[in-house]
């Protein structure tokens, strides 16, 4: 009687759901690559899952605010948050964080993978990544490069490119990445380091100029690249990444409900005509394979954060 009711007081998800529409959290503002990427991967797991996926965006603090929210939520597999890589760096980041990423969320899978792309100015007058190099060096604490906020992808690229050059250029956050490409083009930042996938549109309208790409292997979008490696920047490495996140406790039969919609959906043409179209690789790391993968960004960028002159906010 007593295993009986047990069982009664714990919520019987697992085998029903999901029963009803799911909310898929967007931490960033609409028109970013987190929100392009969060409706392709809602639309493939409505199709896989048989029920509504609904994208809601709640921007702020580099993401912080959505992934609170997730995490305050119930573990129950209905509200669930595209996390990237800042949501690893943001303990480091934020000192008055209301939640731990690695203790108050489940990582369950990656989404997708995609590389920064450094872009400057047009009326810059650099065009490559050595010739930016200097131009910083001669102008320390003078030059600008602009970010989606505070502990966001932009952000971190940008520090990981002043500490693996030993150059002194001015973070300047914005509220997502589309008021800080409009400032980028308008003269207003010399730089940024933006996800491949927002940055195209406007590196092939000749808006803005690409130097090079973060990952070490050059990008298949971008073939003509180098890598900031190849080009100067030894050892320079970042990628991107975007994954599914619920809260913790979420029952494991349905983490491998998500997981499994998730492969399926990297197999279908739709979804990767549009990663494609993001310069992404497709996601689908094995849940326990990608959280020790969380564990040791982590790791890495608190190290980093710790090693700059990054304050926390």
């Amino acid at each position: 009687m007593l295993a009986v009711l047990g069982l009664m007081g714990q919520p019987a998800v697992s085998a029903e759901w999901p029963a009803k529409p799911i909310t898929l959290v967007a931490p960033f503002t609409p028109g970013g690559t987190t929100d392009l990427m969060a409706r392709a991967i809602a639309q493939q797991l409505q199709n896989e899952l048989g029920q509504t996926v609904v994208v809601e965006n709640k921007p702020g603090a580099g993401g912080t605010v959505g992934a609170a929210y997730v995490a305050r939520s119930a573990p129950d597999g209905y509200t669930l948050l595209l996390a990237n890589v800042g949501h690893a760096a943001a303990a480091a980041l934020y000192k008055t964080l209301t939640y731990d990423f690695q203790t108050d969320l489940d990582s369950i899978t990656s989404v997708a993978y995609v590389p920064n792309v450094l872009i400057v100015n047009k009326s810059l007058p650099v065009n490559t990544v050595a010739e930016l190099v200097e131009y910083i060096r001669q102008r320390p604490g003078e030059v600008n490069y602009g970010s989606a906020g505070i502990g966001s992808t932009q952000h971190l690229s940008g520090e990981l490119l002043k500490s693996s050059a030993k150059l002194d250029a001015e973070h300047v956050p914005y509220k997502g990445a589309s008021p800080m490409m409009s400032d980028l083009i308008g003269g207003r930042l010399a730089f940024a380091l933006d996800s491949a996938g927002s940055a195209a549109a406007q590196i092939a309208g000749g808006n803005v100029k690409a130097l090079g790409v973060t990952t070490l292997k050059r990008a298949s979008a971008f073939p003509d690249l180098p890598t900031l490696d190849e080009a100067g920047v030894p050892g320079y490495s970042m990628t991107t990444w975007y994954s599914l996140a619920a809260p913790k406790g979420l029952p494991p039969e349905v983490e491998t409900k998500i997981y499994q919609a998730v492969v399926k959906a990297m197999k279908n043409p739709a979804m990767q005509k549009t990663l494609e179209g993001m310069a992404a690789e497709p996601g689908g790391t094995p849940p326990d394979e990608f959280k020790k993968f969380v564990v040791d960004e982590s790791r890495r960028w608190v190290d980093l954060v710790s090693s700059s002159a990054i304050a926390k906010n």
